[in-house]
């Protein structure tokens, strides 16, 4: 049993069947236990269709609520391409059952490729999180600005393997609510921040195969040197792809180049993650990009090229 955790609101549904619709296919093989973390803001009729798609795959799912004004006062700007739901997942070890002490995060803007059963094994016991280390210059710029040593660099939260074992035995929960308390002007990336303020001793690199994250997939890739065989064997066998940012798939300013797979899939499976008329824009703007070739993303069928 493989168990699953995620974040949803009203806004995610489309998107979390997206990626819930891709982790299933690509892992038939497995029984997933889902965990949806939500506040009172999302309906029933949402919550069903989440429901009806993981019954239809002979999986399991349970809800777990979060009142809305427990994390209403958390910082968040306007401007963020997300909402205060990111907060969501730092509930984790005190939500779910006892019986669970190994959970795997995913956020909702993201689409499953390969089986994950590897990531997965990965042995985490001496640690409380794995995670995928984040781009230049969140890797020496987030630890000065949260007064940790840069040694430690910076995860990204979109995907982590979660020892909730150590996680209840430091009261993370309680920890993460005093921190937010005590830094609200100095935390930026949200829930990511908090998580690496707390847990950057104590937590795992893993291959960035398994969250290929926007920036990993451009012409010139943001890569620091000394993951560069990491980012080519995992652009040749990507598992789990992260759009992340504000350019989301269902936005026509996107150009990653898994973006129309995703599309296509979504279409395919039933969600309707974009509306008419950014579909019109996306495909106006695709081909203007060709034309005056300024792309800044690697094509699909060119990724093996990039990585020789």
């Amino acid at each position: 049993m493989i168990h699953i955790v995620c974040n949803i609101d009203n806004n995610y549904v489309e998107y979390c069947g997206v990626m819930l619709n891709s982790l299933f296919d690509h892992n038939p093989n497995e029984e997933f236990a889902i965990h949806a973390i939500c506040t009172n803001k999302v309906s029933a009729t949402q919550k069903r269709r989440i429901s009806t798609l993981c019954q239809k795959e002979g999986n399991t799912i349970v809800y777990y609520k979060v009142d809305y004004s427990e994390i209403k006062n958390f910082p968040i700007d306007s401007r963020d391409h997300l909402n205060l739901s990111a907060y969501l997942r730092l509930f984790t070890p005190n939500l779910l059952p006892e019986s669970v002490n190994k959970v795997l995060y995913l956020d909702c803007d993201m689409m499953v490729i390969g089986s994950i059963k590897e990531l997965w094994n990965i042995d985490i016991s001496d640690s409380a999180v794995a995670a995928v280390e984040e781009r230049e210059p969140h890797d020496y710029e987030s630890p000065k600005r949260l007064n940790y040593s840069i040694e430690h660099s910076y995860f990204n939260s979109g995907v982590m393997l979660l020892n909730l074992e150590k996680l209840r035995d430091m009261d993370f929960v309680n920890q993460a609510l005093s921190f937010i308390m005590t830094n609200q002007n100095n935390i930026i990336f949200h829930d990511q921040d908090v998580l690496n303020a707390l847990l950057h001793k104590d937590k795992k690199f893993i291959s960035i195969r398994w969250n290929v994250m926007d920036f990993f997939l451009y012409i010139k890739p943001e890569v620091q040197p000394s993951r560069i065989e990491d980012w080519k064997e995992s652009l040749n066998g990507p598992a789990i792809v992260h759009f992340t940012g504000p350019r989301k798939p269902w936005k026509y300013s996107c150009d990653n180049p898994f973006r129309d797979t995703y599309i296509n899939y979504a279409r395919k499976n039933g969600w309707n993650v974009i509306s008419y008329r950014d579909s019109i824009h996306y495909f106006f703007r695709k081909w203007l990009y060709v034309l005056i070739n300024k792309r800044k993303t690697i094509r699909l069928k060119d990724l093996a090229k990039y990585t020789r």
